[in-house]
C-alpha cells in the first residue's frame, strides 16, 4: 500500500493522533504527514502511506492555503487565541474595509516574519517555547516567507472594543498565519492576534479533496490512495519502458552521466527527473552536488516493482 491520502483532521487532535488512527485503519505502520497541525486547527492534513513517505520532504515544499480569522484589539503571547493577554487597546468603528485591504497588500510577496515564542524552532539547541515556559528571554530568529496572496473574505465584525475580520492566504511552508495576524495588527496599530484558523490546501489537495477523519474511520471500504506517480507532475519524466539497460541502472541505483540523460531527453538543462516504467515509478534523480556532470539518486522507488532481477 503506497500513496498519499488527504485527511480533514479534526479539531482536538495532534497530527500524530490522526497517524495513530490511520495507522489502524489501513493496517500498517508505515504512515507519516506532510506537515503538522495544531489541535486546535483542523482542515487539510496529507498522509503519505508505505514507499510515498519517501516523498515528505518534496510534498512539504508546496504552497499552503488558510481560512483564517484576524481580531484587532488585543494580543496574546502564543498570538493565537489560547494564550494570555498581553496587550489591549479599543479598536474605533473609524477602521474601513480599504484600510483593511491596504493593510494586507503589504504582506503580498517576500515578508520578513519572526518566529513566535510559541514555537518548536530551536534557538542555542532548545525549542523556543522552553524559553517562553521558563520565563527566559531569548532572541528570535526571523525567517523569510512568501504569500501568494492575501484577501479580505467577510464583512468587518466590531465587538467588545474589537474588530474581527476573515482572511483567504495562500502562502510558502514555515509561515506562520498567527504571527501574520499580528503582524496586520501592527501594521494597522493595534494589538491583535489570529482567533480561527483551517488549513485549506496543502501539497496539491483541497479541503475539498479533504475527507474528515470520522468518516474514514466509519467506512469499512478500502481506502483509494493517489498513487505516488500522480504526485510528481512537476518533473521531468523519463519512460524507460523500452530501455533496459538504463532501467537497470536507474533500479540499482547507479549514477548516470548527465549528458547521456540530456541528448535522450532533447534538452538543454534539467536538475531533477523523474524515471518511470511504464505508470511505475522507479526513481527520481537529481544532479550531483560535487559532480555536476553526473546524476545520482534522490529518491528511489524501484523496491515496489519487485526485485531487480525481475526487470
Amino acid at each position: 500500500m503506497h500513496g498519499v491520502f488527504p485527511v480533514d483532521k479534526p479539531k482536538g487532535m495532534t497530527s500524530h493522533d490522526v497517524i495513530y488512527k490511520m495507522r489502524r485503519v489501513l493496517g500498517t505502520k508505515k504512515v507519516g504527514h506532510t506537515g503538522t497541525l495544531d489541535p486546535e486547527v483542523t482542515g487539510v492534513l496529507p498522509i503519505v502511506v508505505g514507499d510515498a513517505t519517501k516523498l515528505t520532504e518534496i510534498l512539504q515544499e508546496r504552497d499552503k492555503r488558510y481560512s483564517a480569522t484576524v481580531t484587532l484589539g488585543v494580543s496574546t503571547d502564543t498570538e493565537d487565541a489560547s494564550g494570555q493577554v498581553i496587550a489591549s487597546q479599543s479598536v474605533p468603528k473609524t477602521l474601513t474595509e480599504e484600510d483593511i485591504k491596504k493593510a494586507l497588500e503589504h504582506f503580498i510577496g517576500n515578508y520578513d516574519q519572526m518566529v513566535p515564542l510559541y514555537s518548536s524552532v530551536k534557538v542555542n539547541g532548545r525549542k523556543l517555547y522552553w524559553y517562553a515556559r521558563e520565563g527566559e528571554a531569548v532572541e528570535r530568529p526571523i525567517k523569510s516567507v512568501y504569500i501568494s496572496s492575501l484577501n479580505l473574505v467577510s464583512d468587518l465584525n466590531y465587538h467588545d472594543d474589537c474588530l474581527s475580520f476573515d482572511i483567504d492566504v495562500t502562502c510558502s511552508k514555515g509561515t506562520y498565519i498567527r504571527t501574520l495576524a499580528y503582524d496586520i495588527g501592527k501594521f494597522l496599530g493595534y494589538p491583535a492576534h489570529m482567533s480561527y484558523l483551517r488549513r485549506t490546501g496543502s501539497c496539491g489537495f483541497t479541503i475539498e479533496q479533504a475527507v474528515p477523519l470520522e468518516d474514514i474511520q466509519k467506512s469499512e471500504e478500502e481506502l483509494q490512495l493517489i498513487p505516488i506517480i500522480d504526485m510528481l507532475d512537476e518533473f521531468t519524466r523519463m519512460d524507460l519502458s523500452h530501455d533496459e539497460s538504463l532501467k537497470y541502472k536507474v533500479m540499482t541505483g547507479q549514477k548516470l552521466q548527465k549528458n547521456d540523460i540530456l541528448k535522450k531527453l532533447a534538452l538543454s538543462e534539467l536538475d531533477i527527473v523523474f524515471f518511470t516504467d511504464g505508470d511505475m515509478p522507479l526513481a527520481l534523480y537529481k544532479t550531483h552536488s560535487e559532480k555536476l556532470e553526473q546524476l545520482k539518486p534522490y529518491k528511489m522507488f524501484s523496491n515496489l516493482w519487485g526485485t531487480y532481477g525481475n526487470i
